[in-house]
């Protein structure tokens, strides 16, 4: 059932004019701003983590990363991954937990791979990542908590951080580095770094591998 579910998230995301993807050799400031749009429109209902819009947004993410000719993270998984493009884990949330709220959300960071042209330095990782989630109708975190239950949209935390992970991943994918590199959409950020908490707890390579890591948080302004 699970499998299933993850494949009607990804064919929704791959309905024709949900994804583009360019040819430019350089930034593509229209589709940046597409998928900015995209991410942060009322429909995905602000991106709360385990939210509808938090799986719409995962599955918007993975099906670019398709569409790019990444491969996907179970191409390199050791360890902590399943299911492709996905790193699962259960986000559980003790300020919601507090406020009588659902606390334990199933959600997923998005995990896609370019694999290093050199190959005396592909067993070595770059990662580049950012958050896709946001708060959704949550005040917790809010600056507008008198607004109650009205969306944030989160155009700039972090969908565009989120974007700038996928306009990189198209360059890098144009042009791979000489080393793999690692593209990470990570949920649960706003409930305390959870997403990224998973992805060290249980990285799908191993971590001193890793020679460097860019993350994108905010890049909007």
């Amino acid at each position: 059932m699970r499998h299933l579910a993850l494949a009607c998230l990804l064919a929704t995301a791959c309905r024709p004019g949900a994804v583009a993807v360019s040819t430019s050799a350089s930034a593509d400031s229209a589709l940046i701003r597409r998928d900015v749009a995209w991410l942060a429109d009322d429909a995905r209902g602000g991106r709360g983590t385990g939210t509808a819009g938090d799986s719409a947004a995962a599955a918007y993410v993975a099906a670019r990363f398709a569409a790019l000719g990444l491969k996907p993270v179970s191409t390199i998984c050791t360890s902590g991954c399943a299911d492709g493009w996905w790193q699962p884990f259960t986000a559980r949330a003790i300020a919601r937990q507090r406020a009588g709220l659902p606390f334990e959300l199933p959600t997923r960071n998005v995990v896609g791979v370019v694999p290093g042209r050199d190959p005396a330095l592909r067993g070595e990782y770059v990662v580049i990542g950012g958050h896709y989630d946001h708060l959704g109708r949550d005040t917790a975190g809010a600056l507008d908590p008198d607004a109650r239950d009205a969306i944030r949209n989160g155009a700039d935390d972090n969908a565009s951080g989120t974007v700038a992970v996928l306009e990189l991943a198209r360059l890098v994918a144009r042009q791979p580095l000489k080393r793999t590199a690692v593209f990470v959409a990570f949920s649960g950020e706003e409930l305390g770094l959870l997403g990224s908490q998973r992805f060290v707890d249980a990285p799908p390579m191993p971590l001193e591998r890793v020679q460097a890591m860019f993350n994108f948080d905010m890049v909007g302004r």
